[in-house]
């Protein structure tokens, strides 16, 4: 399983979508100070926001395209047989696929991270230790959205996977402004419904830290350990069904 993840890290480390998406967003973060650098009272404001967010949106489309073309591209090659030959069980090719995408996210974040961070300016000790929560809250989303992306893999097409993971992604902000809709539209059963869409898909707008507000204020410990339970729980959730699936999935 090790050698599986790091044969599969180095292969997608030299794809160019990786390093296209990962030249994009480091572009982004430069954009940011750029940006910032036009206005003269909410410089840092912008400088963090856009970079936070240009981290998050590359982090996720690596994800989703890892998460959702590893297992075809095996499958379309045939190499999967290979594996599958061998008395390894199918699961533990599913974590081989993703600790390699864990493993490219963790390299992207760093780098990204580590550029943003170079363009704020006289930060202190509360501000760096919330940007660094940031940047890891950041990276278990990308983790969850791509072991859902896997889980959806399994059962449908690389790019209806990829277009559904990135669906879900931007639906786990979007719950509350959906809720908000319905009630100003007086929806029936719209408390249902939210209950509903709350389960259904990661609830990331409880916890949307991408803001230079929350960077300057103090943490609260129990909302930190609810996005932390809440990301693995999706996780270990995800990977669970999906190799569930994927020991059904016929392999021809």
């Amino acid at each position: 399983m090790i050698r599986l993840m790091w044969v599969n890290t180095q292969e997608w480390f030299r794809l160019k979508f990786f390093q296209i998406v990962l030249f994009l967003a480091f572009l982004f973060v430069c954009f940011s100070q750029l940006l910032g650098s036009l206005s003269f009272t909410e410089q840092q404001r912008l400088v963090v926001d856009f970079g936070l967010a240009g981290i998050e949106i590359a982090l996720v489309f690596i994800a989703c395209f890892f998460s959702t073309h590893s297992l075809a591209k095996e499958i379309e090659r045939k190499t999967i047989l290979v594996l599958l030959a061998r008395p390894i069980p199918r699961w533990k090719i599913l974590v081989g696929y993703f600790g390699s995408l864990a493993i490219l996210n963790f390299m992207a974040a760093v780098v990204l991270a580590v550029t943003l961070y170079f363009f704020i300016t006289s930060p202190n000790l509360m501000f760096s230790i919330n940007y660094l929560l940031a940047i890891v809250v950041i990276y278990l989303k990308s983790l969850v959205i791509g072991s859902i992306g896997l889980l959806i893999s399994v059962i449908a097409r690389p790019m209806f996977a990829f277009v559904l993971s990135i669906t879900v992604w931007l639906m786990s902000y979007s719950i509350i402004e959906v809720q908000f809709f319905m009630e100003k539209a007086q929806i029936e059963n719209s408390k249902e419904i939210f209950t509903f869409l709350s389960a259904i898909f990661p609830q990331f707008y409880k916890f949307n830290w991408k803001s230079y507000g929350f960077l300057k204020s103090l943490i609260n410990p129990s909302d930190l350990g609810w996005a932390f339970l809440h990301s693995f729980g999706w996780i270990l959730a995800s990977m669970y069904l999906a190799s569930l699936l994927f020991r059904k999935k016929e392999i021809v």
